[in-house]
């Protein structure tokens, strides 16, 4: 009973955040959404990747790539979250750091395969040009072992055609201007991937 109540105080407090941030009081809000992000509650997790999504501040890229990588519940909804991050953040540094970020997983062979092929599919969501060199590279994908990346290569090829490089177009699974600049009381999930879609 005393998780619950650190659980439901928690998000209580999370709630809380949210309404002085959009009161724009300056209390830095990163402390507390990162302790979010680690609760045993799921909810509690949740409620701090929505939290994170709709926050102007750069720190929020390490916090949803880190829900990202570690969080099978909330690893979709850390994507979609990365989504809106990309295509709000929009640069003219070169590389730019989010593509940079979500690139580097989609071609790291020691994380699995199921967190490069949603990185991949990251990369076609968000839109950007600047992300075909890592989806090709991310098309030929291999695993640890050497076997060919099979649901890697299949989502780089579909992010790839996303983005005009290949023949055939594909639409954007989250239409462009549907999530970016606004805040959001939802995230949309994509569309499972591999042996989630079997499920």
């Amino acid at each position: 009973m005393p998780r619950r109540r650190s659980a439901v105080s928690l998000l209580q407090g999370l709630l809380a955040l949210l309404v002085v941030l959009a009161a724009g009081c300056a209390i830095d809000p990163m402390p507390r959404l990162n302790e979010a992000i680690e609760a045993e509650d799921v909810e509690v997790r949740r409620a701090a990747v929505l939290t994170l999504a709709n926050l102007n501040d750069s720190r929020t890229l390490i916090a949803l790539t880190e829900v990202f990588e570690d969080d099978d519940e909330l690893r979709d909804m850390a994507a979609t979250a990365l989504v809106k991050k990309g295509r709000e953040q929009v640069t003219d540094q070169k590389p730019d750091p989010i593509i940079d970020g979500i690139a580097a997983l989609a071609n790291n062979v020691h994380l699995s395969e199921i967190v490069r092929a949603r990185a991949a599919w990251m990369l076609g969501e968000i839109g950007d040009r600047e992300a075909i060199p890592a989806l090709k590279t991310a098309s030929a994908g291999k695993l640890s072992n050497g076997d060919n990346a099979t649901l890697l290569r299949e989502q780089a090829t579909q992010a790839l055609e996303k983005l005009g490089y290949q023949k055939d177009g594909r639409p954007f699974e989250i239409p462009i201007c549907s999530i970016e600049d606004q805040t959001l009381t939802l995230l949309p999930i994509p569309e499972p991937i591999g042996e989630q879609a079997e499920q």
